[in-house]
């Protein structure tokens, strides 16, 4: 391994965030990048994964000794993927959902339990059992290949975001407002609490708490990855443009539910990872402003980062394929108000090998347009000063 690419992979680190079936796309980048980057082991020491990045990060933390091999595992499950592969799409199944919470409405909770979610995600903790090894992460780690996996769950007892964390042994955990890292093994009911939508999928219970969807509670995505060693970052993003979406002429009609779930997704996923990034630039920028004295009384610490993002707009290539959808699950994304929509819900939920295989497409003809970028990236030496030291 070359000394500066070695000296890249002891800082880097791989941050994947949340976003549904919209995860396909991470897997696409990680391809080209397996590809241009040329080493067996993967070039990202440190990964941190959340909601459906936690899902793509464990597994390949557990492959980091031959990441080409990790990644082709990933792309072959994802495109064998179907929404029953996540959650349960039967008739019977979505009915007797449906059932519970209209009597538990109708009958104000009185003799019915409550309803724990929309979907049964079942399918999803079984796939996690057969794909993610907890023998291929302890050798990565004790080989040197992996320095950190880190998967961010939210705690509904306590209203925080909680990283756990299994790595080299000098990381520490840390306590931040509202942020914390513990140390764990992490095994699938980590994976499976991160990636638990609310309302879509049920809680997680873990020790003595219940745990939701990592991006609900995480205001600062990135943090995770610099608090356990990482002084430069690797970001895929999945969010939609930026660019406003002219409407129909006339008077606007009221949102439906689905659509209100849907901007609620974006922002869950989508916003936070925005903010941190302007953040990030702003502190790289004022310490560039900094003499080298003063530079040395912070603890803050120059971030170099780079953010790969869809060049479509991901809404558009789900209502392409939104007819492979099950029809259970088109009747119920038609009650929500969501079918025949923005397809910003059905590009979150729209498990399929068209859609699937779209993204990874995509994300592997981005990433490729952008190899000398990223070759830079990785070629460049490590930072000695290099957002927030300890994050």
């Amino acid at each position: 391994m070359p000394d500066r690419l070695r000296q890249s992979r002891a800082r880097t680190g791989l941050v994947l965030q949340g976003g549904g079936a919209r995860g396909a796309y991470q897997i696409g980048a990680l391809k080209a990048i397996a590809k241009l980057t040329a080493p067996e082991r993967a070039p990202f020491p440190i990964i941190c994964g959340t909601s459906v990045g936690a899902i793509n990060a464990a597994p390949l933390a557990a492959s980091a000794q031959n990441v080409r091999r990790g990644v082709a595992r990933l792309e072959t499950v994802w495109r064998g993927l179907h929404c029953s592969s996540i959650y349960d799409t039967r008739m019977r199944a979505i009915m007797a959902t449906s059932a519970h919470w209209l009597f538990t409405l109708a009958l104000g909770g009185l003799g019915v339990g409550n309803p724990c979610a929309l979907l049964d995600n079942a399918p999803l903790g079984n796939l996690l059992n057969r794909e993610y090894g907890r023998d291929g992460l302890r050798r990565a780690i004790d080989s040197g290949a992996l320095r950190a996996l880190c998967i961010t769950a939210s705690s509904y007892g306590g209203g925080q975001a909680i990283s756990f964390f299994e790595g080299a042994p000098d990381i520490e955990e840390w306590d931040r407002a509202r942020r914390h890292g513990r140390r764990t093994e992490i095994g699938v009911p980590h994976l499976m609490a991160s990636s638990a939508l609310p309302f879509m999928f049920p809680a997680v219970r873990i020790d003595d708490e219940y745990y939701g969807d990592g991006a609900l509670r995480l205001t600062a995505p990135f943090s995770t990855a610099i608090r356990v060693g990482a002084d430069r970052l690797l970001v895929i993003g999945a969010r939609d443009s930026l660019d406003p979406v002219d409407g129909p002429g006339g008077a606007p009609e009221y949102p439906s539910i689905g659509e209100m779930a849907g901007h609620a997704l974006d922002i869950l996923f989508n916003d936070n990872l925005d903010a941190d990034l302007e953040r990030l630039n702003r502190v790289n920028r004022t310490l560039a402003l900094l003499p080298e004295d003063a530079r040395q009384e912070t603890d803050l610490r120059v971030i170099d980062t780079l953010m790969l993002e869809p060049s479509r707009d991901l809404r558009d290539i789900a209502a392409e394929h939104m007819q492979e959808m099950p029809t259970t699950i088109r009747l119920l994304l038609r009650s929500l108000g969501s079918w025949g929509s923005n397809g910003r819900l059905i590009s979150y939920l729209l498990f399929e090998p068209g859609y699937i295989g779209a993204l990874i497409d995509l994300a592997y003809d981005d990433t490729m347009r952008r190899a000398d970028e990223v070759r830079a990236f990785f070629d460049r030496p490590g930072c000695e000063d290099t957002a927030e030291r300890g994050g």
